[in-house]
């Protein structure tokens, strides 16, 4: 009936009255009918009529009886009040087909929601440690066995809300293997304590690192399957080499975002307690020889509309940025790579752009041990609102400070401090009052080599 009434502007009453008078009178549904058409200007023929159907129309009577009588005239939906009070009544609109939702482990593809249709957050940290006995651990298990009691309110909304948040597991999970003969610390987790990682909203962990091999090959294959039966993607170690290396694709926006994990451990080619992955065995994704890198970020680069290298690097205990992390950045960013995020030396590193890429050195411990010490939270958002480009609305480094196996976000004081410090050791980065940051044509580095990373008196 809605097309019947369309344009008839003020006349819905006189219908009505019409429509009321002649039955009234005694006339009979064909007469109703023809009258009601010639009233508002349509004949037996309109264009509404569907030619190839006779159709039964149905009048339903008070005492809920029903009586058929045949016209060629075709059933129409009842018009409400809601729709005869108004104007103009409008055509229903076209909805656009949602994304198909995609979460395939087997090739590392996964489709995420965004709390906005215009940018995509996402939202980076250090190393963390699950391993048995270990002041993170025991602060969790003291309050419920919940991550989220590990951080400050503001801290975790900033981790829950971002559309993904990523974090470097540091350890395998497992209750097998053994530990890797001669190495000074073996880190291994209890594969249920994997769920705390939901609690704080992890939405993928980087195992390229150090002490994803702590218990051997048999802890890692726990770890893959640990990590699989929670849903939680996984990059930078694998059941073989081309496992190892394969991103994960994030679809979300009409966009796709590539994450790739790799690990240089010390600068050395050979490190004695981490397997590489083979074509046949398991292992970490080893990229000091940046050359099979290069190749996956070029390849991710013609799949995806932006790269992300996350890579384990550097030397502990030191903010001195090493000449082959910055080469290396330079191969990842010539490569393709549009953000690089890298960890391992327990400490920040400074912050700079390669190519035109920024490239964060170190995040630091995020949530490690009981030592007092600056770290931060590194949050990336995307402009997805023109169709068709993928750009970097803005870069925040967040300053926190891990403590007594928390990590809260820093108080003003500290926050200017750790600003101003991440600034003194970053090279052609600029950061304003909140941390965003920005390129600067100017080396902005006074280091000049000297470790000065202020790591304090650890507290209990």
């Amino acid at each position: 009936m809605k097309h019947l009434f369309k344009n008839q502007k003020g006349n819905h009453f006189l219908v009505i009255v019409l429509l009321f008078s002649l039955i009234l009178s005694g006339c009979s549904s064909t007469k109703i009918l023809s009258s009601f058409e010639q009233m508002i200007g349509l004949g037996m023929n309109s264009d509404y009529e569907d030619d190839n159907q006779s159709n039964t129309v149905e009048i339903e009577y008070s005492n809920n009886s029903k009586k058929d009588s045949t016209s060629t005239e075709p059933q129409k939906e009842p018009i409400t009040d809601e729709q005869i009070s108004e104007d103009v009544i409008e055509e229903e609109s076209v909805t656009e087909p949602e994304e198909e939702f995609i979460w395939d482990d087997d090739n590392k593809i996964y489709t995420k929601s965004t709390a906005s249709p215009d940018r995509i957050t996402i939202s980076f940290a250090g190393d963390i440690c699950f391993t048995e006995g270990c002041s993170v651990l025991n602060h969790i298990k003291k309050n419920d066995n919940n991550f989220a009691s590990s951080f400050d309110e503001k801290l975790l909304a900033r981790m829950v809300e971002s559309d993904i948040f990523m974090l470097n597991n540091e350890f395998p999970y497992s209750t097998g293997g053994s530990p890797i003969p001669n190495k000074d610390y073996t880190f291994r987790a209890d594969p249920s304590d994997a769920k705390l990682l939901l609690d704080v909203g992890t939405d993928i962990v980087s195992l390229a690192n150090n002490h994803a091999f702590d218990y051997g090959e048999t802890a890692l294959n726990d770890t893959f399957a640990t990590l699989r039966n929670i849903n939680m993607p996984y990059v930078g170690a694998g059941e073989n080499i081309n496992e190892a290396v394969k991103p994960a694709y994030f679809k979300m926006n009409g966009r796709t975002v590539a994450i790739i994990a790799g690990t240089q451990i010390e600068g050395s080619v050979n490190p004695p307690h981490t397997r590489a992955a083979t074509e046949t065995l398991n292992g970490v994704f080893r990229c000091l020889d940046t050359t099979l890198i290069k190749e996956v970020i070029a390849d991710a680069k013609t799949k995806s509309d932006f790269v992300i290298v996350f890579v384990h690097w550097g030397t502990e205990k030191t903010d001195v940025v090493r000449e082959w992390q910055k080469s290396a950045a330079n191969d990842f960013t010539e490569a393709g790579a549009d953000l690089v995020i890298g960890a391992h030396s327990h400490c920040l590193q400074g912050i700079d752009y390669v190519n035109g890429a920024p490239v964060f050195y170190s995040l630091g411990n995020y949530i490690f041990n009981s030592r007092t010490q600056d770290t931060c939270l590194v949050t990336l958002t995307l402009d997805t609102s023109k169709t068709a480009s993928t750009s970097i609305e803005s870069l925040q480094f967040v300053p926190c400070i891990q403590s007594g196996g928390t990590t809260v976000e820093a108080s003003d004081q500290d926050k200017s401090r750790i600003i101003k410090y991440e600034q003194s050791i970053s090279y052609h980065a600029s950061l304003d009052s909140e941390g965003y940051v920005t390129y600067s044509e100017q080396n902005m580095n006074t280091q000049n080599g000297q470790n000065t990373s202020p790591t304090r008196e650890k507290t209990e």
